[in-house]
């Protein structure tokens, strides 16, 4: 009867069948699970946000002290207004990132955030050559074509109100210190990650070394702020966390600090 045996089902078969079907599912377990990549948690609208948000902070924070403390427009202000200023545009350049760790479920470690014991040496090194050679060199052009150009005026101006101890401690904690942890985590971390996730990666290094330049809002600075943040962006791209590139920038900063301090600069 033809019906009773096309409805019958080889014994053979069915077990060879489910013993693929098993064997499959066994080797899609054995499969390494593709994580997400860091990037794609955030975006350049982000960066945007971020940047924006810090300086929208510090003009306001920069208003209501020159409000609340009856200064001058024209006058100088003490270090420690200037070091509140600076913690406001940090309510961007941090804020942001802790956003997206605490809301997004982004791991810090996602940003980069790691460091190995070599990684003081590797990153000190670095930074202390680019400021003592690379950028002197670099500006080296622009000296010679106008002999009164002084480089060094605004971060001279900032140093000179250090003129305690207290001072002193308060310049390092901001500039030294607070400055290539900050910065590093949202220029390095978050945005050029975000750069990474459109562009190639060197453009993207590029991409994000410029705005980080251009978001310090220091002309006679651009090219030198440009420099680290080439440098700082390599070392990341290199090591994949931001171990290396916060020293570095911590050693840049450091010497310049340093020589303002004793007056060489």
């Amino acid at each position: 009867h033809r019906t009773g045996e096309a409805s019958q089902i080889d014994p053979g078969w069915a077990t060879g069948a489910a013993v693929g079907a098993v064997a499959r599912v066994r080797w899609m377990e054995d499969q390494p699970v593709e994580e997400a990549e860091p990037g794609r948690a955030w975006g350049i609208g982000h960066v945007v946000a971020g940047v924006v948000i810090g300086m929208v902070a510090s003009v306001v924070v920069a208003g209501l002290i020159f409000t609340l403390g009856d200064y001058e427009v024209d006058e100088v202000l003490p270090l420690s207004m200037v070091a509140v200023m600076q913690a406001a545009l940090w309510v961007g350049l941090l804020g942001v990132p802790l956003w997206l760790v605490v809301v997004r479920g982004v791991r810090w470690s996602d940003l980069g955030w790691g460091a190995r014991a070599r990684d003081v040496w590797g990153g000190l090194w670095v930074g202390v050559v680019c400021q003592m050679f690379v950028v002197p060199v670099i500006y080296l052009p622009l000296l010679l074509l106008d002999d009164d150009l002084d480089i060094s005026a605004p971060a001279r101006e900032l140093a000179d109100k250090a003129d305690s101890l207290g001072g002193i401690l308060l310049l390092v904690l901001s500039v030294v210190i607070g400055a290539p942890i900050v910065e590093e985590v949202f220029f390095r971390g978050l945005a050029l990650r975000a750069f990474e996730a459109r562009m190639r990666p060197r453009v993207a290094l590029v991409v994000s070394a410029v705005v980080f330049g251009f978001a310090h809002l220091q002309p006679l600075q651009f090219p030198a702020l440009v420099t680290i943040g080439l440098v700082c962006g390599w070392l990341v791209q290199r090591d994949g966390r931001l171990g290396r590139a916060v020293w570095a920038h911590l050693g840049f900063n450091a010497v310049a600090v340093t020589m303002l301090l004793v007056g060489v600069g």
